[in-house]
């Protein structure tokens, strides 16, 4: 029996993917231990996992680590700065919390989020670990990627930024990273990971190696949020969500009331914990509104998907042969929305183009695409082909130490 750690950025659209993972792992017979905040740590319990939590100032971590809207890429000022800051100053602070736990229980293998805290890849080095990363986006090499270089041999002429690489630098040091920063920080390149997609999904998917096992989305047996019955009246369900970050937006949810209050349609409008009914006023009777939903309950029923283009409800949606509307609003799920659209598994809106005629012509349009479903089953396929759970964790096995 062997032990694996988890290292995942704390919210949901990065923990909730590698969950059917670990409960595989579980299932196996491993240990698997997450280190998460309080907030969320109960989903690692379900699926069988043990939790080392550390503190998170949750409107610090908004602040800082997902600031970009309304942009393609993240860009080497402003927000990019603000998110390594985060990065190394949460490093920092859950370094020594999180350190004696593990080192007084070794894994054999760590499950690391680039996007996380830099400590599980410290860890791995001291210990010579082996890595793999959980990659809940895109991957990126020098083909494709939504993030500045930050080892660039030519770095932009921005003092800030040269102070918080030096920062950073010293931090490697201190705790005896092996390599510089681009080692470290495989912006670029990069050891084996996990990514849960199809390759196809991947932009430039050809251009990246075997070691990047694209195991489609790899969602728990374990249900979240309780239990749904559907309509029972037959018309078409539509769901409406835009995930638990930057949620807080009445105003778009009141405009998809108003699109889709005279359609012969189900709606099921999830708000994701960022406002409660009563902000949204009256809805008519085709109309529901929960605060979460189980989207294994949901997506068999529906015949769309509105939401922010989170790659994980994207792939469950697809898994269902749903069609996905992407009205998204940051650089990954702005390059889901565009790839949905290129492919033909749905549509996409720029938050500057949502009104309630927008909305409703454009959900129009999806459902009446006769060449959606047939490109849909094709995914579908491809989903399947992927492995899901069972491939994720045969990757990780593959890691571990002889006789673990």
């Amino acid at each position: 029996m062997a032990h694996i750690a988890f290292f995942i950025l704390p919210v949901a659209g990065h923990v909730n993917p590698t969950l059917g993972v670990a409960e595989e792992l579980v299932a196996r017979g491993h240990r698997v231990t997450y280190a998460l905040p309080e907030g969320i740590a109960d989903r690692a319990v379900r699926v069988g996992a043990d939790v080392v939590t550390y503190p998170l100032d949750k409107e610090r971590f908004l602040a800082q680590m997902v600031p970009r809207q309304d942009a393609d890429a993240y860009t080497d000022e402003g927000e990019f700065l603000s998110i390594l800051e985060w990065l190394l100053d949460m490093t920092r602070e859950t370094l020594p919390l999180l350190e004696p736990h593990f080192a007084a229980d070794r894994p054999d293998v760590i499950v690391n989020d680039p996007s996380t805290l830099w400590t599980g890849r410290l860890l791995a080095d001291r210990w010579d670990t082996p890595v793999i990363r959980s990659t809940p986006t895109y991957a990126a090499n020098e083909h494709w990627s939504l993030h500045p270089p930050v080892d660039s041999a030519e770095p932009p002429d921005d003092p800030e930024l040269h102070e918080l690489l030096a920062r950073i630098g010293r931090l490697l040091a201190d705790e005896g990273a092996k390599g510089d920063l681009a080692a470290f920080t495989e912006v670029l390149h990069g050891g084996p990971a996990l990514l849960y997609m199809p390759r196809f999904f991947q932009y430039a998917g050809d251009t990246f190696d075997d070691s990047h096992h694209f195991v489609g989305p790899c969602s728990p047996k374990v249900a979240f949020h309780g239990t749904w019955e559907p309509p029972r009246d037959g018309k078409p369900l539509v769901m409406v969500s835009l995930g638990t970050l930057y949620n807080e937006r009445p105003e778009f949810f009141r405009t998809c009331v108003e699109a889709f209050r005279d359609e012969p349609w189900n709606i099921v409008l999830v708000l994701g914990g960022g406002l409660t009914p009563e902000q949204l006023g009256p809805v008519p009777d085709n109309v529901r509104v929960h605060d979460f939903v189980p989207h294994g309950d949901v997506l068999p029923h529906a015949a769309l998907v509105v939401n922010h283009g989170g790659m994980s409800t994207a792939m469950d949606a697809f898994s269902h042969g749903v069609p996905v509307l992407a009205v998204p609003v940051m650089p990954e799920p702005r390059a889901t929305a565009r790839r949905i659209t290129e492919l033909g598994l749905g549509a996409q809106l720029l938050t500057s183009e949502v009104t309630a005629r927008t909305l409703r012509d454009t959900a129009r349009r999806v459902l009446a695409d006769p060449g959606v479903h047939d490109r849909l089953r094709a995914m579908g396929e491809r989903i399947r082909e992927a492995g899901g759970p069972a491939a994720a964790a045969t990757a990780v096995e593959a890691l571990l130490p002889a006789g673990s």
